[in-house]
Order: C-alpha cells, then structure tokens, then sequence
C-alpha cells in the first residue's frame, strides 16, 4: 500500500494510475466523492451547484466515467475538509479490494427474518462490532441490491442499528440518489421494524427536517402528513399491495413518531407470517415504480422547492397561472371569509384593512422545470372580499346568484396587476389593494373579452386604484397595464 504525503501528492498521484487500470482508479476516485457526498447529505445537483460544476460532469465522474483532474480533486477535497492524502489512500483501498462489501448467501426473507428473531437479544449484549450491526449494515443490503438487481449508481441503500448504542427501531433505506441520501430530508423506501420485533415495515416515507425547519415542531408534524395525503392523490398509479394506511412502530422516541407521520404508502409483514423473498422483493419493485413517480414530479426541483409546491394549497396559497387552482382559490375564499365572519362582526372595516406601505416581494415557489411562480394568499383575498361589501368592483349593480358558503353575493377576486409579473416588481402584489372584486361575468371578461371589452373594463378600475397601487409601491401606468392583457397584440 501506497502512502502519501501531502505535499507530493501530486507526484504520487501520478505514479498512482500508473501502476493501476486507470479507468478502476478513476471509477473509485469517483465513488470516494459520492461517499464524502452522501455522508454530508447532498444530492448530485447540490454539490454540482456548490463545486460549480454541470451536474452531468460530476455525475459522470462519479461513475468514473470522466476523468477527474488534480485542480478538481483539489477543489472537492477543501470542500469536505478533507486532505489529498486522505481521499487518494482511500480510493486506492477501495481499489484493491476485489469487492466493498462481502457478498451474502442470504435470501431476502431470511436477512429479515434474522433481525426480528435476534434484535432483542443483541440489545442486551454489547454494541460495538456486534454482528447484528453488521448484518443490518452490510449483509442485508447487498442482499436487497442483488435480488431487486437495484443499479448502485441510481440507488443508495444504508441500514443502522443506531450509533454508538443500540436503536429502539432498526432500519434500511432505499433512496434515489438524485433525490437524497439521509433519512432525514426527501423521500425513500425504508424498512422499519416494530419494537417489540413483531413485524417489519415497508414504507414509502419522507424526511421530517424540512417540516420542523419552516414550520416547527407542532406544525411540521400536520404538515408531513398532509404531504403523504397530497401525494397519495397525485400519484398515477397507487401500489395495490401496499394495504398499510398508517404504520404503527410502538417505538417511544422520536424517530419513531417521525417514521409515522412521514408515511406514504406501505404494508406490514407479521414475524410469524414472513411472505416468500418473491413476493418481497415483488412488492419492493411495486413501491420503487411510485418512488420514480415521485422522482419524476420533482423535476428539476430541490426537495424544498417540490415540498414548498404540494403545500401551497394546505397553506392557503394558489397559483394564478394554473387553472386546476383557480376555482380551488375562490373556493377557499370563499370558505377562509365564512370561517372569519364571526370574528369580522367585531371589527369594523377599517381595522381590516391592510395598511398602506409597501412589503417585500415574497419567495416564489417552483414548478417542475424549476420556472418561478407566484401564489396568492386566500386570507388577502377574503379580507379584500369583505372590503368590496360583495359589490362588483367595474359596476355596483351588476347581480350574481348567492354563495352558499358564504349566504352573500358571489364573486371572485381579482388581481389588477397579473401575479405572474410579480418577478417585475421588487414589492409583493397579492395585496387587498390591487385586488378586486368582480361579478363571474366581468372577471370572464376580462381574461376572456375582446379587446375593446378588456381595456373598458381596464381603464375604469385602473384609474379608480391607481393612488392606492402608488401607496403600496406598485408602479405602472396604464399602457402598460394593457400589454399585460395582450390587448393590442
């Protein structure tokens, strides 16, 4: 073995893939940056963002299937506060070897039945190099990658047992590396193991940190689960097999309970009834086919943009541009003014209306090919509804049928400045100012009208709110309004 100093790392380097095959050296130096990658929790498109580097050149070169030259090697190893020496001594162990992991003899069924027979017992015996812990680690996974044939440059799998003492609930991860590689964020196929070892887990399940970070504890936990509900929905084809609606760990931590909330689709396999390593492994590729579903919704997307995007409608908020959301937003007006009409009796309006200064623009969220767009916030818009006195901002007599929600006239909300050019303007749009509200016949109108029908509409509520778009920051005259119709186009 090869031992390098730092400061001829360079010359070693060389005399390095000269005595190896230069493309197994460049294949492990490749999977020594996905090891230091995935140990940190970052995705291919993070640390390509971060290195600045095209996402498919590092993902080439962690597959060896590009060269990776020194001022690159240099650059990742600062990155991870690494050393040279450090990164080309492991590459060069791994390629010495003739496998990483020893191979398991193992079916899928026995690897798991195996822990729910001897789990207990090994709690009671000491932690460090107990076989258990490698069992879990190694054995099992090289025993779910040969037989679900899972390509390692697609798939990342880790199981654990804890660290440094033994874990109340084991576990092994399945995750699309282009998704993540922690249990802790994104989505991932994990098995999870009853306390008591009376059954084992497959779940379809989700990182808890994303949830806690923006919106807290108490919160985040509503939050998580509203997500595996919206995803249940929007996946094409539901994994028939996967009869566990809930999963019930009988852990008493809080991993447990984060396993639980973060639930998507998945089944239990009783110890006593363990199915056949087939079916297993049946059902495995039968959850893996919604996981790349959910992959492919993602898009370009980070997991924070994709799960910002499944929340907007949970949190209230609505995209303007998207038609399935348009009458979901007048819905939710008109739902968000019935549950404050109670409340609003106690107010007058002038304590509903928003003061007059400007505020900043907000973070937009992202759609699938990472294209920016803007929600509205219902609660503006049912403050703005209740400020209108259900008259029709372009003609107080105009007349609509009654809302059943609400008992009042119906109408539905309008911004005279389109959110979609909310990235034109450095102040937020979706103010009860700019928005207006219209008669089912006018609002069509002036999305749908001629455009001599658009611009009379226009013109009268343009210079009726114009003073008040000034007060909040917004800017624009009125020609320029019109192009944002398309009139004259």
């Amino acid at each position: 073995m090869l031992r390098f100093m730092e400061k001829n790392w360079y010359d070693d380097y060389i005399i390095l893939i000269e005595v190896i095959d230069v493309a197994a050296f460049n294949e492990c130096l490749g999977s020594v940056i996905r090891f230091y990658r995935e140990s940190k929790g970052l995705t291919l498109r993070e640390l390509a963002g971060d290195l600045a580097v095209p996402f498919t050149s590092l993902s080439k070169m962690e597959s060896g299937d590009q060269k990776i030259d020194s001022e690159f090697l240099v650059k990742v190893a600062d990155y991870f506060g690494v050393s040279i020496d450090t990164m080309l001594n492991r590459s060069l162990e791994d390629t010495e070897k003739n496998t990483y992991q020893r191979e398991s003899e193992l079916s899928m069924r026995e690897a798991l039945k195996y822990i729910l027979d001897n789990y207990q017992e090994a709690r009671s015996e000491s932690f460090k190099n107990h076989e258990m812990g490698n069992h879990v680690r190694n054995i099992i996974k090289n025993t779910i990658a040969n037989e679900a044939e899972l390509d390692e440059n697609q798939f990342f799998i880790v199981g654990s047992v804890g660290q440094g003492q033994w874990a109340e609930i084991p576990w092994i991860s399945i995750f699309i590396r282009d998704i993540t590689s922690t249990a802790k964020r994104g989505y991932y196929i994990v098995y999870l193991f009853k306390a008591d070892m009376s059954g084992v887990y497959i779940s379809l399940n989700q990182g808890w940190t994303y949830f806690k970070n923006k919106y807290g504890t108490k919160w985040g936990r509503e939050k998580i689960r509203s997500t595996a509900n919206i995803i249940k929905k929007k996946l094409n084809i539901a994994p028939v097999n996967m009869t566990a609606t809930a999963i019930t760990l009988g852990g008493r931590g809080d991993l447990a309970q984060g396993y639980e909330n973060g639930h998507i689709f998945g089944r239990l396999y009783s110890a006593n009834n363990l199915p056949s390593s087939k079916k297993l492994i049946s059902d495995l590729k039968e959850l893996l086919t919604s996981y790349k579903e959910i992959e492919y919704m993602m898009g370009e997307r980070s997991v924070d943009q994709f799960n910002d995007y499944l929340l907007l409608s949970d949190d209230g908020h609505y995209l303007e541009e998207d038609q399935y959301q348009e009458e979901d937003f007048q819905d939710s007006v008109q739902s968000t003014l019935d549950k404050k009409e109670k409340e609003a009796e106690k107010n007058s309006m002038a304590e509903l209306e928003t003061e007059d200064i400007p505020l900043p623009k907000p973070n937009p969220v992202f759609d699938k090919s990472r294209k920016e767009r803007w929600p509205r916030d219902a609660q503006v818009a049912a403050r703005a509804l209740r400020l209108s006195e259900y008259k029709c901002a372009f003609d107080d007599s105009h007349t609509s049928f009654t809302s059943k929600v609400t008992g009042k006239r119906y109408l539905e909300m309008h911004h005279l400045v389109p959110m979609k050019y909310q990235g034109e303007f450095d102040v937020n749009l979706d103010r009860e100012s700019q928005l207006l509200a219209l008669c089912p016949t006018c609002h069509r109108q002036i999305h749908h009208g001629t455009d001599e029908e658009k611009e009379n509409i226009l013109r009268k509520l343009f210079y009726e709110r114009r003073e008040k778009l000034e007060a909040i920051g917004i800017e624009i005259g009125f020609k320029e309004l019109r192009k944002m119709y398309g009139i004259g186009n």
